[in-house]
């Protein structure tokens, strides 16, 4: 069922039920109008009974305003009845129903023939020369009821002649209101959807379907920058894979075919195992990043001690580089609240991050002296490090977070362009932030995390 139809329904259910409440309303206050109109008739019929022991001539010019179906009966202090009125006579008098109106008023209704509805009555008690009579009349109110039959068809009719202009008013409506989306869904043709390039085009300014079709179109463009980044990643990871394992085929081969002396054979296996070298290096690296992309959050809620991870982090590079010079600088406000400073996250990935970056640093700044600060500002943990390489490229900053994305100046300086990639990914799962910036013959990666400062401890 489409979104118009529901729309058509549900007005229409509503409407309906507003008209219906409505029409009870105006039936049952008639109703009960005619029924009091119709009892204070029938009231004063039967107290005017009083003329008939008073002024029989005035009872009798009386009888002349009747009822239709009137029947009158006065009934004496012994049940016995004194008058009757020619009327037909088909209600049935009961000692109880003569017994309840000597004390009050009694009004009641009944099933006669030939109506379709019941007739109704009233029972009044008065007392002439201290002898207490009933006087009792009935009659049918064929007005009221004929009236009430009219109010009832009109109101049916009514109901039925407004539902439909409700029904037509309300597909009208729905389809007025989707409109815009309905555009969108035809230019949502898949024979026109070919490829990411494709975007919605909105008629209307501000409305849903405006917002509607510009974040499909974000998303799309979202997409399609990823599908660019894929088909680049996929294409370089080949060709950098490749390229290693097609050298050492080569190399091997010459080996085989021209290497004579042992030595010979010691150089060739050397120069394969360089090579092999690289090719697992990079099979590691996508390992790691696939890794890091399959994680899930709940894996991050380790309570990490940072300064234990930047010192781990740190004496693993050294033990790998230990030519590199790297000086830590740590604030005051920093030193003041180290040992309370904690991260909810993972040791493990954030000293990837940190090897990572400065195994960059140390490779683009040919070994010169990196820096890392350490600073803390309110709940934020803020790691900066800062080489004094060949920089990068500003048009291409935004490029280096994409995998085996490089920038243009790196040379032959070896790498995948999956460092940052991964420290990024990894940053983002512990809901930070990394940014890179970069100058002449100095770049900086800052690293902002949420920290969390043990009060207690702290006080």
């Amino acid at each position: 069922m489409s979104i118009k139809q529901r729309i058509t329904i549900w007005f229409g259910a509503l409407v309906a039920s507003l008209l219906l409440l409505f029409s009870l309303f105006i039936y049952q206050t008639y109703e009960s109008y005619r029924q009091s109109l119709i009892r204070n008739r029938l009231q004063r019929r039967a107290v005017a009974g009083q003329l008939y022991f008073q002024n029989r001539a005035e009872f009798h010019r009386f009888g002349y305003l009747t009822l239709p179906d009137q029947h009158e009966t006065i009934i004496g202090p012994d049940n016995k009845v004194v008058y009757h009125s020619s009327g037909p006579n088909d209600y049935k008098l009961t000692a109880g129903l003569l017994a309840r109106a000597r004390e009050k008023e009694v009004f009641f209704s009944y099933p006669a023939r030939p109506w379709n509805a019941d007739k109704e009555g009233a029972a009044v008690s008065f007392v002439i020369d201290g002898t207490r009579y009933v006087s009792v009349v009935t009659a049918y109110d064929l007005g009221g009821r004929q009236a009430s039959n009219s109010l009832l068809f009109i109101l049916i009719a009514g109901n039925i002649v407004l539902l439909g202009i409700v029904a037509f008013a309300g597909f009208w409506f729905a389809r007025r209101s989707m409109l815009p989306f309905d555009q969108l869904i035809k230019q949502m043709n898949p024979a026109s959807v070919n490829d990411f390039s494709f975007r919605l085009q909105s008629t209307s300014k501000a409305d849903e379907a405006a917002y509607l079709a510009g974040s499909f179109n974000e998303l799309l463009g979202r997409l399609q920058t990823l599908a660019n980044s894929q088909e680049h990643f996929v294409a370089y990871a080949s060709h950098e894979i490749r390229t290693p394992l097609t050298v050492v085929k080569g190399i091997l081969e010459t080996s085989l075919a021209y290497d004579g002396q042992l030595a010979d054979v010691r150089v060739s296996m050397e120069k394969a195992l360089f090579r092999l070298e690289d090719a697992i290096t990079l099979a590691n690296s996508l390992l790691q990043l696939a890794e890091v992309e399959g994680l899930q959050s709940v894996r991050m809620q380790q309570d990490v001690n940072i300064v234990d991870t930047i010192l781990d982090s740190i004496s693993y590079f050294g033990e790998k580089h230990p030519d590199q010079q790297i000086e830590l600088v740590l604030s005051d406000v920093f030193t003041e609240k180290s040992d309370v400073t904690h991260v909810m996250g993972s040791s493990v990935l954030l000293r990837t991050v940190l090897i990572n970056i400065l195994d960059n640093a140390s490779k683009y700044s040919g070994k010169k002296p990196v820096f890392l600060d350490v600073d803390l500002a309110g709940d934020q943990l803020a790691i900066t490090i800062t080489d004094q390489g060949i920089g990068i490229p500003k048009e291409q900053i935004a490029d280096v977070f994409m995998p085996m994305m490089r920038a243009t100046n790196v040379g032959k300086i070896p790498g995948f362009g999956l460092g940052l990639t991964i420290a990024r990914r990894i940053i983002d799962m512990h809901q930070g932030t990394l940014t890179v910036s970069s100058g002449l013959h100095q770049t900086s990666v800052s690293i902002q995390l949420p920290a969390r400062i043990m009060r207690d401890q702290a006080s």
